[in-house]
């Protein structure tokens, strides 16, 4: 145990000795909500409280194409109603808590948001609550803010809570807002639509595509529904919640964004008090049924806390599902408490960092020439492609009953993340991760039918952590379960887990190379080999077998730990540095 408190105090003294000035992302200060509220259910139109129209000179044209009768109609009555072309100028025409905005086919730009005089004086930095509230349209397409900038609190308490926003056609893509690129190349917005302590808010059957940060943003909210919205070809994030609470996606497509599909960052930290792995009874927000490819990453979450997800589809991004407790400066750290049951998480190969490398399209200079409207990706960060999950430092997560498969570096890896790596250098934190969580049930490398479809390892573990186990994991007929831990005996069997809190320094030594990772300055770092396409297992030069590491760990491998806590702390800093992450 001395010999392991000296090892941490190592990392801490090299976080601290070279620390260097941190580059926050564009983001205020932010907190979780009072978790007071539910989550939003849909609000039929004879229910409103008040309803607005919106539409476009040729909606009427496309309705004639609804192929629902009943739909159809619907849409005839309510272009009768039609006062705005614009969802902005409907937003600021709510009068009354519980209004339904309805729009009506059509392609909306959202002109009047790009230039309004209010944007002139902004100087590119921090966007605080109250000028959100006063001009919105410096960084968003459509903004929506729920409380009073005057008072203290974060609680919605103006005309625009409870607001339904719902597009009217047949599917999503009947409804799109583009933001795209001005007649100089650069992006038109950062994001697309931002609802910000705006409690109760709904959004549904809408797509929103092309800005150079995010999609959707719902921040500070408490109480949020995003149905069957596609967010897709962004520069960063396809669907971001950040500090919220008492939400559900679902239904959703995320595909073509240059960092994940899908990400709840600092979710309402709500059980973590709770000592308990297993089914959650309260969770900050439901993912379901959504289907994300194409991505770079397929779903992240820094401190992702108290997320159910379940049902979904991750399938031929970069990485699959990935959370982590590494970026400072998010609250809920460390991360806790996901839940993952009953996903496909297969096939996340797709290696877009030739892109970003010499001659690919993301080094074009105007973002317009690099192609993200034909569904190009710039890969945002360095993660380990052909992984479908990957837990980067959390604590209690419950990763049960998925179909894993086709992922042909690693099914799901876990390891430790110091909490030095964010910028927290109290002695007494720096293993507060990863522990109790727990792998169980889950079918790996063969798809539902039978297919035998291997990962290159089922589980990739850096030996860290207390309480961490895998118990009644499936493999395909015929073959075993494939890991790499250091005890010939195997994965720790649930319930009494792991008891070993760091992990095999060779094994966190092999991190560095890839924290160098930058796409615009160092795309292709030397001796890294996560931006390399991993080899299809079971072929010539990627046979898939029970991997071992060395397991006697030499005191001169302590070098390795302090390697892989600068590796990490270096991924983290490069992220703060360029705003990929709130």
């Amino acid at each position: 145990m001395v010999r392991c408190n000296r090892l941490i105090a190592l990392v801490v003294a090299l976080f601290v000795g070279a620390a260097t000035p941190a580059f926050a992302h564009e983001e205020r200060e932010s907190q979780f909500p009072p978790g007071d509220g539910s989550v939003p259910v849909h609000r039929s139109i004879d229910e409103a409280a008040d309803v607005l129209v919106v539409c476009k000179p040729d909606s009427a044209q496309r309705i004639q194409h609804i192929d629902s009768p009943r739909l159809r109609s619907f849409n005839r009555q309510l272009l009768s109603r039609c006062e705005f072309a614009h969802l902005q100028a409907a937003v600021d025409a709510v009068a009354e808590q519980g209004t339904n905005i309805y729009v009506l086919p059509g392609e909306y730009r959202e002109e009047p948001s790009w230039d309004p005089p209010c944007t002139r004086d902004y100087d590119g930095g921090v966007v605080d609550y109250e000028m959100m509230t006063r001009c919105g349209e410096v960084l968003n397409l459509v903004t929506i803010t729920g409380d009073d900038s005057d008072d203290p609190d974060i609680t919605c308490d103006n005309a625009r809570c409870d607001l339904q926003i719902e597009g009217t056609g047949d599917d999503a893509d009947d409804v799109t807002f583009t933001g795209g690129f001005r007649e100089n190349g650069d992006w038109v917005k950062h994001n697309g639509l931002k609802a910000d302590r705006a409690d109760g808010f709904y959004l549904a059957n809408v797509t929103f595509e092309l800005f150079r940060e995010n999609a959707i943003y719902v921040h500070e909210t408490d109480g949020y529904t995003l149905d069957d919205v596609v967010a897709r070809k962004n520069d960063l994030y396809g669907i971001l919640t950040f500090t919220s609470d008492h939400g559900l996606i679902t239904g959703c497509e995320t595909s073509y964004n240059g960092d994940s599909g899908v990400y709840p960052g600092s979710s309402a930290d709500v059980n973590s008090q709770d000592t308990n792995t297993g089914p959650l009874e309260r969770w900050s927000v439901e993912i379901v049924g959504c289907d994300t490819h194409h991505n770079a990453l397929g779903f992240s979450g820094t401190a992702g806390n108290s997320v159910y997800f379940h049902h979904n589809d991750v399938h031929h991004n970069g990485a699959g599902y990935v959370t982590d407790s590494v970026v400072g400066n998010h609250p809920g750290m460390p991360q806790d408490h996901a839940w993952l049951t009953d996903n496909q998480i297969y096939s996340n190969n797709v290696n877009y960092y030739p892109n970003v490398q010499d001659g690919g399209p993301c080094t074009a200079e105007r973002p317009a020439d690099r192609g993200h409207q034909d569904g190009v990706v710039c890969p945002a960060f360095p993660v380990p492609v052909g992984t479908g999950v990957m837990i980067a430092g959390g604590n209690h997560n419950f990763v049960t009953s998925n179909e894993i498969y086709d992922n042909w570096r690693n099914g799901v890896m876990l390891f430790w993340a110091p909490a030095a790596i964010r910028a927290e250098y109290d002695p007494t934190l720096q293993q507060d991760n990863p522990h109790r969580n727990a792998f169980t049930k889950n079918q790996m490398g063969y798809q539902p039918g039978g297919a035998v479809l291997p990962n290159g390892t089922d589980f990739w573990w850096d030996d860290a952590g207390n309480g961490n186990c895998w118990d009644d994991n499936l493999a395909a007929p015929g073959t075993e379960i494939t890991h790499n831990a250091t005890d010939p005996r195997g994965l720790p069997e649930c319930p009494t887990g792991s008891t070993w809190p760091i992990g095999n320094v060779v094994k966190s030594a092999q991190l560095l190379p890839c924290s160098q990772y930058n796409r615009e300055s160092n795309p292709d770092p030397a001796g890294c080999d996560w931006m390399d396409t991993p080899p299809r297992p079971g072929s010539e030069s990627g046979a898939v077998s029970t991997m071992s590491m060395p397991a006697q760990v030499t005191a001169t491998s302590g070098i390795g730990v302090l390697l892989a806590a600068a590796a990490l702390g270096l991924v983290a800093w490069r992220r703060r540095r360029s705003g990929t992450s709130p």
